[in-house]
């Protein structure tokens, strides 16, 4: 898997976003990333908080992908073990 990330920078919402972590409505500040992702061009935007989330789970997983709004806002990623 290859990333190449082109842009990320905190900004302030002037239109309806939805975040990719949590799925909730972005209102106000957020965390907008434009990056290269296997091959594919990609934006999406993120609640600072959420965006501080993802910063601190495990990498190792994150790789593999995630669906938006597959976490809780503001809360580093859970993943099940596959093993139980």
């Amino acid at each position: 898997m290859s990333y190449t990330e082109l842009q990320n920078k905190a900004v302030t919402v002037r239109k309806e976003h939805r975040c990719v972590w949590c799925g909730e409505t972005i209102e106000g500040q957020a965390q907008y990333r434009a990056y290269v992702f296997d091959g594919d061009f990609m934006t999406d935007y993120m609640h600072l908080e959420c965006y501080e989330a993802m910063a601190n789970s495990d990498s190792e997983y994150l790789w593999e992908g995630f669906d938006a709004g597959q976490f809780s806002r503001g809360r580093e990623a859970e993943w099940e073990d596959s093993d139980e």
